[in-house]
């Protein structure tokens, strides 16, 4: 099992990507529009419902990808998935507090445009 460990580690990588790049521009494509409303919203849900009982901000994809890092040897990174990439890509530690606060309000805005583009084809057809 643990020759799977990196080739699930390189998964999870891929995943999280995948869905921050549609998470940051899925609401452009008119056909995308409502996949990219349901997971703004799933995202949400899982930050403020699952993390009322899992720990404030919770992924489930983080989640799976950090306890692989932990059965891998290579330990749990220190915050979110996105701290993680702001490290690796930059070589800085940045203040956790300002990284989920910049996450918080891009995500919100991008709720308000997916939700508005939305509405807007539900009405204009």
């Amino acid at each position: 099992m643990k020759v799977l460990y990196p080739v699930l580690n390189g998964f999870f990588h891929f995943s999280d990507i995948v869905v921050i790049s549609f998470t940051l521009t899925g609401w452009i494509c008119p056909q995308t529009r409502l996949a990219h409303l349901t997971l703004v919203v799933a995202t949400l849900g899982s930050w403020f419902v699952l993390g009322r009982w899992l720990g404030e901000g919770y992924c489930p994809v983080t989640d799976c990808h950090w306890k692989i890092k932990d059965a891998f040897g290579e330990g749990r990174p220190k915050g979110t998935y996105i701290h993680l990439l702001v490290r690796r890509l930059t070589g800085l530690e940045p203040r956790s507090a300002s990284v989920d606060r910049i996450v918080m309000i891009t995500t919100f805005l991008l709720l308000i445009a997916s939700l508005s583009l939305n509405i807007k084809t539900w009405l204009v057809g």
